[in-house]
């Protein structure tokens, strides 16, 4: 038998198939499908190009290859689009590819293949890393199917099916080769599965005849087509569509329809089993005529109410002259009149095409959505910017000026809801964006403008746009119940819209952009933002720091929310005051973390763990150590703009919200406290109010019911709140300070050594140092010093007031021997106290300072008395006549120079030094706080500088008193 020669039948014979012996196969005899193989165009295509001789793969053709020709033909068509009238050389080139790939495939058996025991642990595989993902449900429908699979299987005996037994594992393999990692929707399908196997739904009830009886006659699906009845129609208006003829109740007759039934649709009955092929018969029945037309009709109707389309026209007659009258030939008549005239270019009505006016309502709703409309378009050059479409279809009760005017209304509130659209879709892209924000060339100098704060005002006014959605699409859905008959009757215009949304929601989007292009010329710097891109503000980098940006826009919202109370517009300040709530719950929850859990205490030896504040935190980190003396005054801080930073250059401006401006100072100082006792390793009394979480300031308002637009009245709700935790946390610092750190003791010695209140010790410390200084030694050495303080101490037994330990004295001022010897020379002897942690936040490096001048200052006063006790005039020269008047003279002086001193040390001493601290320790103990112990300490100490006359501003006084003079 030959076969057509294809393009492996030219290549010659290899070396390797003449030395090939031959075998039964290559003379077996012809088979049935090889005489009854059909011509096609590939047998007889000429030689291309690429056509190659016959190889030793040559086989003759199979029932296969027969089948796979057309396949092949097919599929190339699918893929490439070549078929053999548009490119026939290629589309050749390509089937010779195909075929000769499948043909080798199958020759050499090289396709793949499998059995159901490779199936078997490939599908297990597929179960175990579906769990190991935590997909059960996946795994759990993969089993199911793939039981289901298996058990259908042993149905699969018939040999002229589609899929046979012997080949599932082939197709089980196609499939598992063709899948692809689970998504989303493949688990929400999987739930699905699984959810119908466990709980399948109920079977619908069977329709008994009790149920057929107990409807009304001739009524019911069940009674299409009976008694005559055309099929598809019942008795219901019958009378309205039936000629006038009643029909035959003769039995006669409804065999005659019978028989004209089954003339239509033939039945045939099954024909007996039989070895030949069977015809695949479709499951479906002929299509009701009268259901297809009923079908039909309902679309032409649907279609005819759709506006938007090209060919449709508006019912109202657009001939008709004008008539006072009849509102509908106002706009007709105007343009037909406009029209006549050909140097205005005006189309006549005939040109134009006009809705109704509900419809023009609904798509200005759907423009106030922000969707696609007819009414109303964006500029081509500022997408931002709506106007009236120049193609908007008319109305015919309106002229195009006023339809224009009116639309423009509707444009500028739609640019507004542009502009806060896309303001709040850019910041919620930006909060789901996983890449970091650009840093400008001078990051140093510049801040992101991303911040909570921002983005739950984003998230806040998103609130407010899906209920102003939400009105739009419930008007909509009014609009269309009241035309289809289900709702009550409407009166529909474009002039009600405009009332009903400045009655729902007044101007509380036009405050919005107002506030927002607020926030962005501050944030820019600039007083002109009325044309800025609002959006950009949430990718923005400014020398403003985020807390001056937040505190900025909750101002903005809540100065928005009273001003807009005060004249009585309640549904606008509602709106601004539940973005305002909202917009400061960041905040709130950082005052939150601050007063509960303390201030982050740096350790320098771990750094990895320090904590850090947010920058939009009002209360700013410095960075100082623990152990720093000024830590406590200058580690955390109140924010304030620097002078670039600031429009006025005042370096004081805070960046603190006003409704928490008149309880920051409390806020900060609880936080040091509750961080501070946490140091400390005391636990803090939590909450004297009773609350176990900090509640959200939505929730705060509402239970003290209090209007969040009045500033005093959030500002005292607010500082109510916090009191508790001031007073627990202020008053258990002050308790551990006194009685744990031995307050009172240090403040006892301090006084009694730098105040001289206890004046055994210092008195003979003081004579023995002036004895030095009379003998004209050196008394300046450092060891000299602190021996003979210490000696003076143990001699008086004032140990349990003075621990010598915590005191040093050494000499910082000159030693030459003219100055060593005057009283100026004392200034340069220092005195140093060692104060233990934590009470050198108060008595601080500046408060010794003050305390050593006032120190200084009372020992030269004892060193000027006891110099001019000692001056005494013996001897010969006190003997001599002509110096008794110059030595009464000399005596005169020192007396005088003796009273003032002791005057004025006794002045200070009582009037300054005891009554000051009889008041200090009065005013001590009644301290709340650490920082109220710091302010009315520091307050003391600068009174008693002031008595002593050392403070800078009085000795500058005094200067100037006596340069006048």
């Amino acid at each position: 038998m030959s076969t057509p020669s294809s393009a492996l039948s030219a290549r010659p014979h290899s070396r390797a198939l003449h030395q090939r012996p031959s075998s039964s196969l290559s003379q077996r005899p012809p088979s049935s499908a090889s005489l009854a193989r059909p011509v096609s165009s590939a047998s007889f295509r000429p030689q291309s190009r690429v056509s190659r001789p016959s190889s030793r793969i040559s086989r003759p053709a199979t029932r296969q290859s027969t089948r796979l020709g057309p396949l092949c033909q097919k599929l190339i068509t699918q893929l490439t689009g070549l078929t053999l009238e548009n490119d026939e050389e290629n589309f050749r080139i390509a089937l010779d590819f195909v075929s000769r790939n499948l043909e080798h495939a199958t020759a050499t058996k090289g396709g793949p293949s499998s059995d159901m025991a490779t199936m078997d642990k490939r599908f297990h595989g597929f179960l175990e890393k579906s769990r190991i993902q935590s997909n059960d449900t996946l795994a759990e429908a993969l089993q199911i199917s793939y039981r289901k699979v298996k058990d259908s299987a042993k149905e699969l005996t018939n040999i002229d099916g589609d899929i046979k037994l012997a080949h599932l594992p082939d197709h089980l393999q196609l499939l598992a080769l063709l899948s692809a990692a689970p998504v989303a929707s493949t688990l929400n399908h999987a739930d699905a599965y699984v959810e119908a196997i466990k709980h399948p739904p109920e079977p619908p009830p069977s329709l008994t005849w009790k149920d057929i009886l107990a409807e009304e006659p001739f009524e019911g699906q069940h009674w299409e087509g009976v008694y005559g009845l055309p099929s598809g129609s019942t008795v219901e208006g019958w009378e309205k569509t039936s000629d006038g003829s009643t029909p035959s109740l003769s039995p006669w007759d409804d065999d005659s329809n019978d028989s004209d039934d089954n003339d239509s649709f033939p039945y045939t009955e099954d024909p007996p089993s039989s070895p030949g092929p069977v015809e695949r018969v479709s499951s479906y029945g002929q299509p009701n005529l009268s259901l297809s037309y009923h079908h039909r009709r309902v679309v032409e109707e649907l279609q005819a109410r759709q506006y938007w389309r090209e060919e449709w026209r508006t019912d109202a007659d657009l001939s008709q002259p004008f008539n006072l009258g009849d509102a509908s030939t106002l706009g007709p008549s105007l343009s037909r009149a406009l029209g006549e005239r050909t140097t205005l270019l005006i189309n006549g009505p005939e040109h134009e095409k006009y809705i109704n006016e509900h419809d023009a309502v609904r798509e200005v709703l759907m423009c106030l959505q922000g969707r696609k409309n007819l009414m109303i378009t964006s500029n081509s050059r500022s997408p931002s910017h709506m106007r009236p479409a120049s193609s908007a279809p008319r109305l015919v009760h309106l002229t195009l000026a006023s339809q224009t005017s009116i639309l423009s209304s509707f444009a500028q509130l739609a640019s507004t809801m542009f502009h806060i659209r896309k303001f709040t879709s850019v910041v919620f892209s930006n909060v789901f964006s996983t890449s970091d924000p650009p840093l400008s060339s001078t990051h140093l100098l510049s801040h992101n403008t991303r911040s909570q704060t921002i983005e739950a005002f984003a998230d806040a006014v998103d609130s407010q746009l899906q209920k102003f959605d939400r009105w739009c699409a419930d008007k909509e859905e009014r609009i269309c119940r009241a035309h289809a008959g289900l709702g009550s009757q409407l009166v529909v215009s474009l002039l009600g819209l405009e009332k009903d949304v400045r009655d729902a929601f007044s101007v509380t989007f036009d405050l919005f952009l107002a506030i927002l292009r607020e926030l962005m010329g501050y944030v820019m710097q600039s007083d002109n933002t009325s044309d800025e891109e609002v959006w950009l503000l949430a990718s923005l980098s400014s020398r403003m720091p985020p807390a001056a940006v937040t505190a900025h826009l909750l101002d903005a919202c809540l100065r928005s929310a009273e001003e807009q109370s005060s004249l009585g517009d309640k549904i606008t300040a509602e709106a601004l005051t539940e973005v305002f709530v909202r917009s400061a719950q960041p905040v709130w929850a950082m005052v939150g973390c601050w007063v509960s859990d303390g201030m982050p205490v740096r350790d320098t030896w771990e750094a990895s763990d320090n904590q850090t504040l947010d920058e939009e935190f009002f209360v700013e980190d410095n960075e100082l150590p623990l152990m720093d003396p000024d830590f406590w005054a200058d580690g955390y801080v109140l924010r304030t703009l620097s002078d670039f930073e600031a429009h006025t250059g005042d370096a004081t401006a805070l960046s603190i919200p006003v409704f928490l401006e008149r309880i920051a100072d409390r806020i900060l100082e609880t936080g040091k406290a509750v961080g501070l006792l946490r140091v400390l390793g005391i636990p803090l009394l939590n909450d004297a109010d009773g609350d176990v979480h900090w509640p959200s300031l939505t929730t705060l308002i509402g239970q003290h019911k209090r209007d969040a637009s009045d500033p005093e009245g959030l500002a005292h709700l607010v500082s109510d709140k916090i009191a508790p935790y001031y007073m627990s946390s202020g008053s258990q610092l002050t308790q551990v300070l006194t009685e744990d750190c031995d307050l009172s003791r240090h403040i006892t010695a301090i006084e009694g050594l730098y105040l001289m209140t206890r004046g055994d010790v210092i008195g003979h410390f003081a004579d023995v140092l002036f004895a030095k200084m009379d003998s004209q030694q050196h008394w300046q050495d450092f060891h000299f010093l602190n021996s003979a303080f210490r000696d003076v101490v143990d001699a008086n037994n004032a140990t349990k007031y003075i621990e010598t330990s915590l005191v040093r004295l050494s000499y910082r001022g000159s030693k030459t021997t003219v100055t060593a010897q005057t009283v100026k020379a004392l200034d340069g002897l220092l005195v140093e106290y060692a104060v233990p942690f934590p009470l050198a936040y108060i008595f601080t490096p500046r408060v010794f300072s003050i305390y050593g001048s006032i120190f200084a200052f009372l020992l030269q006063i004892r060193r000027a008395k006891s110099v001019l006790e000692r001056i005494l005039v013996r001897g010969e020269i006190g003997s001599e006549r002509h110096v008794k008047h110059e030595l009464k003279v000399f005596y005169a002086m020192r007396g005088k120079l003796s009273w003032f001193i002791n005057t004025l040390l006794n002045f200070l001493t009582t009037h300054v030094l005891y009554s000051q601290l009889a008041m200090f320790h009065e005013n001590f103990k009644g301290a709340k706080s650490l920082d109220e112990m710091i302010k009315i300490h520091n307050d003391h100490l600068d009174t008693i500088q002031c008595g002593c006359l050392l403070h800078p501003e009085v000795c500058l006084f005094l200067l100037l008193s006596c340069w006048s003079r």
